[in-house]
């Protein structure tokens, strides 16, 4: 859908990521976005971690070094993390700060409310009283409860205070984005708020538009089997992707399967799953791989799995499915509402999930129905214009007549 250009408005969209962070995180959907802003007409850039300046880097190291030395905190490792991830998303706020007043930019959007924080802050003290500014969450329901599973863990009195924080970070926005229903009315719940606010929006993140590939091509690109059974999985290797459940459930059916393979698509340390492999006997049918480019691997791949315990959108189920895989994927978070009946939702647990892939394996005309609807689904999902047409009207909605405090 073609995008009208409207009044002249130049937009900064920030992320905490980094370069590795890019392959499979917020950067890849963001990209096609910004490039739509771009083309309706009005100024938009995306910078992350990667292009914070390099005295700002050591100006963080530095004060983290000798905060971490003083008492409550030389013993405290968990304090020290929180610490650490509180000051890099707060740095990065206050560096946007910075670069919307040299560089003029009239719209700054944060996807991380602690960063929206740390450039609430900065443009209070530096008086950009012509820049409107607004937060999305990603996580499914409060940032605190969403850094505590992904392994920043708190206590409550801790959790409460950045929940506090949180809602009033998100109070003071111009715009709150949510990438699902389900996620809104989570964070909506974790906050204490009675009712969505009317500053609140659900933006999806776009379908991925991959490259036309068959399975053989893919297949003979990745030098995989032509006759091979491959179930592929996405994502960081942490605890709450339940990759092992995904090892464990090809290892008990290798021996049904002859031809059974397994490929995780994933950042983290491969040990843990190499050892697992291993002591199951699945160890030469396991790949492990990262990759900057899942599109051989979706399009040769039979089945795709995913077992996350929590879940605020899914980016790679969205990706799976525009490449027409069969999905299977845990019932969770904003998942049923990214999927629908596109994918087979099972419990978040490991025999569900062992069950249901054992019947796509052994049925073909069931993974042909799945197909069937996911292509179906990822044909009705919104492409990177329409989102970047959201996007463009929430922001148009402000002029720089606001004053950030």
């Amino acid at each position: 859908m073609a995008m009208a250009p409207l009044s002249p408005m130049r937009v900064l969209m920030v992320t905490r990521e980094i370069g590795n962070d890019r392959r499979y995180g917020l950067g890849k959907s963001l990209a096609p976005v910004v490039e739509a802003l771009c083309a309706s007409g009005i100024t938009a850039q995306y910078v992350c971690q990667d292009d914070l300046p390099t005295s700002w880097q050591s100006w963080r190291t530095r004060w983290l070094q000798r905060v971490t030395t003083w008492p409550g905190f030389r013993s405290r490792t968990d304090r020290s993390l929180q610490l650490s991830a509180w000051s890099e998303r707060l740095w990065m706020g206050f560096w946007a700060a910075r670069l919307a007043r040299d560089q003029g930019f009239t719209h700054v959007h944060l996807h991380d409310p602690w960063m929206g924080l740390g450039f609430r802050l900065a443009a209070w003290r530096l008086k950009l009283r012509s820049v409107h500014w607004g937060v999305t969450e990603h996580g499914c329901g409060s940032y605190s409860f969403a850094t505590h599973v992904d392994g920043l863990h708190q206590g409550r009195r801790t959790a409460l205070f950045f929940r506090h924080l949180e809602a009033q970070t998100l109070a003071a926005a111009d715009w709150v984005f949510c990438p699902t229903t389900t996620a809104a009315d989570q964070l909506a719940r974790d906050l204490a708020l009675p009712a969505l606010p009317a500053h609140w929006h659900v933006v999806a993140h776009p379908r991925h538009a991959f490259s036309s590939l068959s399975k053989a091509s893919a297949r003979s690109q990745l030098n995989w089997s032509p006759d091979g059974l491959y179930v592929v999985a996405v994502g960081r290797l942490v605890p709450l992707k339940n990759m092992h459940w995904i090892v464990q459930a090809c290892a008990v059916l290798k021996s049904q399967f002859e031809h059974l393979h397994l490929c995780i698509l994933g950042e983290g340390d491969h040990t843990h799953f190499r050892q697992l492999a291993n002591e199951a006997g699945l160890d030469d049918r396991l790949i492990l791989q990262a990759t900057d480019d899942v599109t051989p691997f979706l399009h040769a791949a039979d089945v795709y799995v995913s077992a996350s315990s929590t879940e605020s959108f899914g980016l790679a189920n969205l990706e799976a499915m525009c490449a027409g895989l069969p999905c299977l994927c845990t019932a969770v978070g904003g998942v049923p509402d990214v999927m629908s009946d596109a994918a087979w939702m099972v419990a978040c647990e490991k025999d569900s999930l062992t069950r249901a892939l054992a019947a796509l394996l052994q049925n073909e005309s069931l993974r042909d129905m799945w197909r069937t609807r996911a292509k179906s689904r990822a044909d009705a999902w919104p492409d990177a214009p329409l989102i970047a047409q959201i996007y463009a009207q929430v922001y148009s909605a402000f002029s720089p007549a606001k004053v950030s405090n």
